[in-house]
């Protein structure tokens, strides 16, 4: 609060007023009050009104997760359980002899007990106390008294709490001790079994039903003698003897006074209600039967299996106290199979718990690789389900393999003509005792000829030549791998691998810890909100041409100040991945281009270099930081791997704090601005205003600006933006990367922005100044450009063939985009709601910049026609031509297709053409849509005939590839690039629709003439497509062409047959 005024006020005064205004201000703050402890009020009372003793309650049905073993109802009325009825099915409980489960019943009758719920009991009585605070703080004591109502605040606060504790469920310290509170016997009827324990308590706001089956830990109740239904016929010995089988639980082992005994917990299940209804208590008596049959079946097989393992177990016990287990081993029949597995093969598992444990001991005991028929097809389908699909072996093989392998490991075999092999024997040479130690280094180890290079030998001699040995340097490389050119590989455009692999510890880790504290619905529904709908067309993700959706930028940016938690969730778990993907792709390409001395000359700076990402919210920072590691490592190779390399200095643009928070998270080291600095608006130099040194200027080696230029509107504000991102650029090889989506508007923002930088900013060889209209006439108006260069993807300096001037083109569909492959992670798989695709094409148009250094100049790089011819000519021989075997084919082969050597000598990949659509890859040819180094759209053909390598390395040629082979033919592409005040699709079709309807109208005899054209068609029998078939496109455009070629000829013999007549 200011405590400053004008006029001046005595220092008594000031402080008197001050204290006015905090009174009136909590005066206003109590009365506030009064409407929040109004609204409580109706809570509370809601809340007692469920705890209230009224009818008909609610229902809450009682389900085993995944089986069978609990499942009933309970009915509650207020604090008490009036009704219940639940099925029981424990093997640790048996059950009455003809029913395949226990059954438990409340009892109906007036003298029965009643089964109140403590924890409710208190949750009623603290819930009623805070209503009398809040009464007491409404009506009875003062409402603007400060104190008073702190007081009362305090104390609801504190009740309010431990009725909120009360419902979350007892802490592990102050548990109520379940042998004293369980349900009585004669609460139910009929009684409880003797050995189980019926406990009901809340935890987390639910009421939970805990069973406990129990045993006697007194030796009088241990068997002493044979049972009189004692079978001989169990096979589950070996579990029997050292323990039964139930599942562990946590208190196992302990022991309690239950009813006068001492007894343990043999078996222990809980299990949650769940709403079903508050209806008519009429509707609450009956419960739907979903048993049948073959269930019923199913479980009294395994009860009677449990039955024959008990008395197993019995005589087992009774064998071993008589010293005649040994000696009767045979009759138990120990090492036979399990029942439960031999049954489960028939008649299936258990439970799903069952058939889970199963799999997952096979697992353990095998691993990846399992025994032939060790698991059934319903035990393999979980298992390909947890752990993918195993490795079936046969291992009778493998052990006859290994006793082979044992009897004479050293064997020679060759094919014997009839798919199989037979063993050669070969005489064993013996060691010789004196190995000579010191051999000749360049002659390399003595090594035994072979009977074929003995007789090689012989016939060398008798002629008098020479045995050449071949030395191969690839032969590491195996036959089947491709074998590339070696400009073809320099020329590549992708990542490698090709498809990109967001890394788990920098990237979708940390983005699914930060999701992990949000529901997935809310994040889900927030990004269908804010990008478009389910595909997030807005997003990063480019949507098919077809979908006709309006192109618009990205909704949300880095650079915006207010979003909140949700938004930013939906930034990063939407927008993260696609940018990631898009700015390591450019930025490997950049790499490329520019070299290994670049990257490695901004790591040897004494602080690193200075990255800036002002537009992805630090995803730039992370590819740029995998793109540095990389490098890293191939510097030093003894660098341990996950090991921290230096990654210099780094800031990003964060407008909100909410993005910036969470970008922290995984950004360390990183500067976070506000907003970038407005250098293009700040004095470069002293002034007559201001005679001062100008202020120092941050300057940054990489500059990353993805999705910034479409959301300006202006093309105004777009330069002013691309000036500024130039001014914070490192004048001494500072690199700008803008990179928009792959669309129409998106390529139109880049090149616009290429465009400015090319006219203003970067010289090139007969562009060196450009005119400055602002300037007063009496002084110079030409401004000197400063060095730079284009990086990628153009390797020109022209005018862009596919950008005729600013604004937006009506009816564009050709322009210049790239396409960049990677793996969404499971979060935005969700989100997007995908089930069988887990990849995704992001589409970008880009363009980088480099600012102070032209490598032109440096490298003597050629562009332009002389470029291009030499492009297409191909420089296939020139990566194995020596210097000596240049000039003699130079001078003895003066006219040729080749141009002049010099040129050919100064190849550099910014001198090849790029590919600007996807290749088209025919029968015998593959077609390239390039951008030449010339500045124009051209189409080259490579057949076959060109050449077996040129033809080789086409084929596999990719979208966005630099191509250094050269093409037999060339023609100019035609390009459809719309028009600023031309006509879009929908004005085509209503103009269309126009003339149509009013050449009907006028009674046009050549619409009518068409319309006959098109109504008198012979009707050929073309087959249609049958379900699931596939159709080869050759027979497919082979039909639609018999149909043209027909309905050609009929038209034309009708119309000869009218004429005639």
């Amino acid at each position: 609060m200011a405590t400053w005024a004008y006029p001046p006020l005595p220092p008594a005064r000031l402080e008197q007023e001050a204290d006015d205004a905090l009174a009136r201000e909590l005066e206003w703050l109590l009365r506030s009050l009064q409407d929040s402890l109004a609204s409580l009020r109706e809570g509370l009372r809601d809340c007692a009104a469920l705890l209230a003793p009224k009818e008909p309650g609610s229902t809450l049905v009682l389900s085993s997760l995944r089986s069978e073993n609990v499942k009933g109802f309970v009915t509650r009325v207020g604090t008490k359980i009036v009704k219940g009825d639940v099925q029981l099915r424990l093997n640790s409980l048996a059950s009455v002899r003809g029913t395949p489960s226990t059954r438990v019943c409340l009892s109906n009758s007036p003298g029965a007990p009643e089964l109140v719920l403590d924890q409710l009991v208190s949750v009623r009585d603290l819930v009623n106390q805070s209503l009398d605070v809040v009464d007491v703080s409404t009506w009875t004591g003062d409402p603007l008294n400060a104190s008073f109502i702190f007081s009362q605040l305090h104390l609801l606060h504190e009740t309010i709490t431990e009725a909120r504790q009360t419902l979350k469920g007892e802490e592990d310290g102050m548990k109520s001790k379940w042998w004293e509170t369980s349900a009585t016997d004669n609460m139910f009827d009929p009684p409880l079994p003797p050995s189980l324990s019926f406990h009901l308590s809340i935890a987390d706001s639910a009421l939970v039903l805990h069973l406990r089956t129990l045993e006697s830990c007194t030796p009088a109740h241990t068997p002493t003698a044979f049972a009189t239904d004692i079978s001989l016929t169990g096979f589950n010995i070996r579990d029997r003897l050292f323990g039964s089988r139930h599942r562990t639980h946590d208190e196992a082992g302990d022991v309690f006074a239950w009813k006068g005994d001492e007894v343990r917990v043999r078996e222990k299940r809980w299990q949650a209600g769940k709403r079903l209804a508050s209806t008519a208590a009429a509707a609450n008596d009956t419960v739907p039967n979903d048993t049948t049959p073959q269930a019923d079946r199913k479980d009294e097989i395994y009860d009677l299996i449990d039955t024959i393992n008990e008395n197993d177990e019995e005589l087992a016990e009774l064998l071993d106290d008589a010293d005649l287990l040994h000696d009767h081993h045979g009759v138990l029949n120990i090492d036979g199979h399990e029942l439960d597995h031999a049954f489960s093969q028939t008649i299936g598992h258990r439970d799903e718990e069952t058939l889970e444990s199963r799999v997952r001991m096979a697992r353990q005991q095998f691993g990846e690789i399992l025994p032939k028929d060790h698991l059934n097809d319903v035990e393999l389908k979980l298992y390909s389900r947890l752990y993918g699909e195993p490795i079936i072996r046969d291992l009778d093989l493998e052990v006859e393999h290994e006793q082979d392998d044992e009897k004479d490991p050293n064997r020679l075999f060759r094919e014997d003509g009839e798919g199989g092999w037979e063993e050669v024997e070969v005489e064993e040479i013996e060691a010789q005792e004196d190995t000579p130690v010191v051999y000749d280094m360049e002659l390399g180890p003595q090594e035994d000829e072979s009977i074929a290079m003995q007789r090689t030998r012989e016939v060398a001699e008798q002629l008098g030549g020479k045995i050449m040995l071949e030395q191969f340097e690839d032969e590491a490389v195996p036959d089947s791998a491709p074998r590339l050119h070696p400009f073809t590989t320099e020329g590549k455009f992708s990542t490698d691998p090709s498809t990109v692999f967001l890394p788990k510890d920098t990237v979708t880790g940390p983005i699914s810890a930060i999701l992990s504290n949000f529901s997935n619905k809310h994040v889900a529904d927030t990004a269908h909100r804010l990008f478009g709908g389910r595909g997030l067309p807005h997003s990063t993700t480019t949507p098919p041409p077809r979908a006709q959706l309006p192109q618009l930028p990205i909704p949300l940016e880095a650079t915006q100040r207010h979003m909140g938690e949700m938004e930013a969730n939906a930034y990063m778990a939407a927008l993260y991945p696609g940018m990631y993907s898009s700015v390591l792709s450019v930025l490997v390409e950049v790499r490329k281009r520019l070299g290994t001395d670049w990257i490695r000359s901004l790591i040897s700076q004494e602080n690193g270099p200075n990255v800036l990402d002002a537009g992805s919210a630090g995803a730039g920072i992370l590819a740029w930081r995998d793109v540095l590691r990389a490098e890293y490592e191939n510097m030093v190779p003894g660098h341990p791997e996950g090991a921290p390399v230096p990654v210099g200095r780094s800031t990003v643009v964060t407008g909100s704090d909410a993005l910036k928070l969470r970008a922290s998270v995984m950004l360390e080291n990183t500067t976070f601005l506000p907003r970038l600095p407005d250098y293009l608006h700040t004095r470069e130099k002293p002034t007559l205003d201001d005679q001062r040194a100008p202020p120092k200027r941050k300057q940054y080696d990489i500059i990353i600006a993805p999705h910034t230029l479409l959301g300006i509107d202006e093309d105004y504000l777009r330069k002013e933006y691309v000036e500024n991102l130039w001014s914070l650029l490192n004048p001494n090889g500072g690199v700008l990367i803008l990179l928009e989506k792959g669309r129409q508007k998106g390529f139109e923002a880049i090149a616009g922005a290429r465009d400015m930088l090319l006219k203003r900013h970067i010289s090139s060889p007969g562009s060196t100044q450009y005119e400055e209209f602002l300037e007063s006439p009496n002084e110079d108006r030409r401004v000197e450009k400063e060095p730079g260069m284009i990086v990628a993807p153009c390797t020109n300096h022209e005018k862009c063939p596919m950008y005729h001037g600013p604004g937006q083109s009506k009816g564009r569909k050709d322009y210049c985009h790239f396409s960049q492959r990677f793996i969404r992670p499971p979060f935005l798989q969700r989100i997007m709601g995908a089930k069988d695709r887990n990849h995704e094409d992001v589409q970008f148009s880009y363009v980088a910049v480099q600012r102070g250094v032209d490598l032109r100049e440096q490298h003597g790089i050629v562009q332009g026609d002389k470029a291009t011819e030499s492009a297409a000519a191909g420089y296939e021989d020139l990566h194995d031509m020596t210097a000596n075997e240049a000039e003699s084919d130079a001078t003895a082969d003066a006219v040729s297709e080749v141009p002049d050597a010099e040129n050919t000598q100064n190849f550099h990949t910014l001198s090849l053409p790029r590919t600007v659509y996807p290749p088209m890859k025919r029968r015998g040819h593959v077609i390239f849509d390039l951008c030449t180094p010339a500045g124009k759209i051209e189409r080259w053909t490579v057949p076959r005939s060109w050449s077996r390598q040129a033809y080789k390395d086409a084929r596999k040629a990719q979208w966005g590839d630099l191509w250094a082979l050269g093409a037999k033919t060339r023609i100019p592409r035609n390009l459809t690039l719309g028009d600023k005040h031309g006509e879009g699709k929908k004005e085509r079709l209503a103009m269309r629709a126009a003339e149509k309807a009013a050449m009907e109208e006028e009674g046009d005899p050549d619409a009518q003439e068409s319309e006959e054209r098109t109504s008198n068609r012979p009707n050929l029998p073309i087959p249609t497509k049958k379900k699931g078939q596939t159709i080869p496109s050759w027979k497919k455009h082979a039909d639609k062409k018999t149909l043209r070629q027909a309905s050609k000829k009929y038209y034309s013999a009708s119309k000869l047959t009218q004429d005639e007549s």
